[in-house]
């Protein structure tokens, strides 16, 4: 096969592999639109290579319900050493995944893992090649990934993936179309005019191939057309065949054709040779998806609902409950046989669930609710409440408010009052993710006053552990621990270790903000940990994460944070805990705000506001904090994120929302002098401050309303990082900050200090990045009638992101040409130790030891050319 204007790609590939071979293991990217050359380009190569390597491919196929980890199935059929054991029974996914990657590590040779049109995968796939990418360099194995970009829009889970990669483990390829030129010469051998070849197809191979094949006459008017008039060129035999085929997602086993067609061979002969149709270990398919689809889409609803039908008795006849069972409810549906969707679906989606696919098992519950035509409530109960749950693990909120009210409604109707009670109790829980305190709380308070007067239960005592909950979100401490204890009580006498775990997280947490008893309560949420650890409860346990990660972040022990967050998300992200998994991102952005990683920051915060369905509780903080870096650096928009984040704490009613956002709007005041914030919106904060017991937000909100406004908020108790009444206290508080690492707030205390002070700090504003701190800063010193005021950051030196002076450009620039120190001094007409000095700032902006280190992280930062 001749690949047009791919060298350069398959030169990539071929240099990539041979680092493999010496090196580390690399993954590849490859993304384009359909017909752009993926598939063709990773099979050149996978040719060229394959003497000397071990290659292996897997498929992702178009089924209206995505077989859960199909290409690992596809891999682990090729290497044939038992690492997939079929015997009956679901494998454990995570020893499939442990197992696959041993069996890489113990290859002689180097590996190529191929997995085509990822685009299409399901959830447990994406997280398989989660994990194998993260461990990717500790192999010999080149991993490559091909996908349809124009297919992946803003929300796809893919996308979300792609960015949660480590950024020095993949290199992306996106294959371009081919030039006017290339499809000139192309159509010229042809006999055709390449600017109408061009202009029909824009370059994309696929649509230029087809066009100038020798099957298609002249140029079609569209591709479709192309596909339909080779089509209709078949004889009728042949059709038929296309026409099955058409309607199969993917490949299709030859043994089930020629059950349904045996005189297919003879019937697809020449479209065999034209390669319209491939035979690959034992499945035939379309060349290109395209054909499938323009077929599938011209057959009348009558066809296509025998042809459906045709495949499912097929199917059901050799069924393999193991394998099967998703092409059974995908051709159940289009040959409108509802009884079997609902039939297969639930069993489908408990097996998607339990290997972690709930984005699929989601859409199985949904097809078995909307292809029900009984009205049997138990099976309706089952099937909503089953949706509910993995809606709510996959942050469908609305979606599982939705379904648990139906769900209430039949309970209501049978008079169950326990299951009455605690489908009002999950309705509290989701309502709060949803952003609604109010309702959280009025459900809450309904499910306990219908279960009050039931003997003690699971579901009582989770309704009090759950309004315990509601009130530790609030910082409503003494409340909190009220309904906490009465849980623990009635959980010790159920011996109920999951309400136990459940309410020792609430009361535990409220305790580690009080200093008095901050260890006790880090010892009680600990409990909590280890009870849902050893008893797998998974969401117990992800909750016990967010709270000792948040909490270690409010008492400022950033060491803790940072280890808590680390295996609170590890944990999650193996267990598809997505609702964990994002709150636990949104808590490691803040980490990273407070100890100046703002770009790392961004890059969280940005993917968690793309996400139009986040939940209310994670998109402020995500907003308050993408603002705040915005209004810092003086880049961006900031008054929208700011103003939607207020909007929005109005329904949320909770300080650990509404203080920051109020504090980044009062933030943005004291930068800019512009007010935002209305005297009754400040005096309700203010409300709102005085009638919580987290003192740490109180004390932020108090430091940012007397810089912005002046105006003094009186408090019982100060945290001492936000004492600045004097300027002792200020320079004391300042010495706090440096020491857990806070630069940023560190300098804005030290500014209270003396001129010195107010020097130091201006510096290290300067280097955080901050531009329009430092040019606030820069008007105070002025205003106060200090001179010789540090001089703005020059233009050059804003042309790099480690704000390096023109002076230290001209140095890393001869460091680059290899000169030592001398050398330099000469070229710029400087003494050697005043080159020192400037080598010395350069490693120290660009975090590096060494000059050799240095030119190396410029040239990924783009400093240097």
């Amino acid at each position: 096969m001749e690949l047009i204007e791919r060298s350069e790609f398959l030169k990539l590939l071929h240099t990539k592999l041979e680092n493999v071979t010496e090196a580390e293991g690399h993954c590849i990217l490859i993304s384009g639109e359909a017909g752009i050359g993926k598939t063709s380009l990773v099979r050149v190569f996978g040719k060229e290579r394959k003497k000397d390597s071990k290659i292996y491919l897997g498929s992702c196929d178009a089924l209206f319900t995505p077989h859960p980890l199909a290409p690992l199935y596809d891999v682990a059929i090729q290497m044939r050493n038992g690492i997939w054991q079929n015997n009956g029974s679901l494998p454990d996914r995570d020893r499939l995944f442990s197992n696959f990657f041993n069996e890489l590590a113990n290859q002689q040779e180097a590996t190529v893992i191929v997995f085509d049109d990822i685009h299409w995968a399901d959830e447990a796939t994406l997280d398989f090649i989660k994990f194998l990418a993260r461990r990717i360099t500790h192999l010999r194995c080149l991993f490559i990934l091909t996908y349809r970009d124009n297919e992946i829009h803003a929300h796809h889970p893919l996308r979300t993936l792609l960015g949660q990669l480590p950024p020095d483990s993949f290199t992306r390829i996106r294959l371009t179309p081919l030039s006017r030129q290339a499809v000139d010469k192309m159509a010229k051998e042809k006999g055709y005019k390449g600017d109408d070849v061009y202009g029909i197809t824009g370059g994309n191979p696929f649509y230029v191939n087809e066009i100038l094949a020798s099957y298609s006459k002249g140029v079609p008017d569209n591709i479709k057309d192309s596909i339909l008039s080779v089509y209709n060129r078949r004889d009728e035999k042949a059709k038929q065949v296309w026409q099955l085929l058409s309607v199969l997602p993917g490949a299709f086993e030859i043994k089930y054709l020629e059950k349904l067609m045996p005189y297919y061979a003879a019937a697809i002969e020449n479209c065999l040779q034209q390669e319209l149709l491939i035979i690959d270990k034992g499945k035939i398919f379309f060349k290109h998806e395209l054909f499938r689809r323009t077929v599938e889409d011209s057959l009348s609803p009558i066809v296509r609902i025998n042809l459906n039908k045709k495949v499912l008795d097929l199917l059901l006849e050799r069924i393999d409950q193991s394998s099967q069972t998703e092409r059974i409810i995908h051709h159940a549906k289009y040959a409108n046989e509802y009884d079997l969707v609902v039939q297969y679906a639930p069993q489908a989606a408990k097996k998607a669930a339990l290997v972690g696919a709930h984005v699929e098992a989601c859409r199985l519950y949904l097809s078995a609710i909307e292809f029900y035509q009984g009205n049997d409530s138990d099976i309706l109960l089952q099937f909503y409440e089953a949706y509910a749950y993995e809606c709510y693990l996959t942050n469908q909120i609305g979606e599982a408010i939705n379904y648990t009210a139906k769900a209430l409604e039949l309970w209501k109707e049978k008079r169950d009052m326990e299951r009455i009670g605690n489908c009002l109790r999950f309705l509290s829980r989701l309502w709060w993710f949803d952003g609604s305190r109010k309702k959280a709380e009025a459900y809450a308070v309904q499910a306990i006053d219908i279960l009050e007067k039931e003997h003690a239960s699971k579901a009582k005592a989770m309704s009090y552990s759950n309004m315990s909950q509601l009130k530790m979100i609030s910082d409503q401490l003494e409340e909190c621990i009220l309904w906490g204890e009465k849980a623990i009580r009635m959980a010790k006498e159920l011996a109920d270790d999951e309400i136990l775990c459940h309410a020792l997280n609430n009361v535990g947490t409220v305790q580690m903000i009080i200093p008095t008893s901050c260890q006790i309560g880090i010892e009680m949420l600990q409990q909590s940990l280890n009870i849902a650890l050893e008893n797998s409860y998974d969401e117990h346990a992800a909750r016990a994460y967010i709270n000792l990660s948040s909490n270690s972040l409010r008492i400022r022990d950033y060491v803790s944070a940072q280890k808590n967050l680390a295996e609170g998300i590890q944990y999650c992200e193996e267990r598809d805990l997505d609702f964990a998994t994002t709150y636990l991102l949104l808590c490691k952005a803040e980490l990273q705000l407070e100890t100046g990683l703002w770009d790392e920051a961004s890059r969280i915060v940005d993917s968690l506001i793309e996400n139009e369905y986040q939940p209310a509780v994670i998109k402020i903080g995500a907003l308050v904090i993408a603002a705040t870096i915005r209004m810092r650096v003086g880049e961006g928009e900031v008054i929208p994120l700011l103003l939607e984040a207020k909007e929005m704490t109005n329904n949320v009613m909770e300080a650990q929302s509404i203080m920051p956002a109020f504090i980044a709007l009062l933030e943005y005041e004291w930068i800019t002098g512009k007010c935002l914030i209305e005297k009754a919106e400040i005096d309700w904060a203010i409300n709102t401050v005085r009638n919580t017991g987290n003192f740490y937000n109180s004390s932020e909100f108090a430091f940012w309303l007397m810089k912005a406004r002046k105006q003094d908020l009186p408090l019982q108790q100060i945290y001492e990082g936000y004492q600045a009444g004097n300027s002792i206290l200020a320079l004391r508080a300042a010495k706090l900050w440096e020491k857990l690492g806070c630069h940023y707030k560190h300098a804005l205390l030290l500014f209270e200090g003396d001129e010195a002070d107010k020097r130091r700090a201006v510096a290290i504003i300067q280097k955080s990045g901050a531009i329009a701190v430092f040019e606030k800063l820069k008007q105070e010193m002025k205003a106060s009638g200090l001179k010789s005021i540090p001089r703005g950051i020059r233009r050059a030196t804003l042309s790099n992101t480690a704000f390096l002076t023109e002076r230290e450009l001209d140095v890393l620039q001869l460091l680059n040409e290899g000169l030592q120190s001398k050398e330099i001094a000469g070229r710029l007409f400087i003494s050697p130790k005043t080159v020192d000095h400037h080598i010395s700032s350069i490693l120290f902006k660009l975090n590096v030891n060494s000059r050799t280190k240095a030119v190396k992280q410029a040239s990924q930062m783009g400093i240097l050319n």
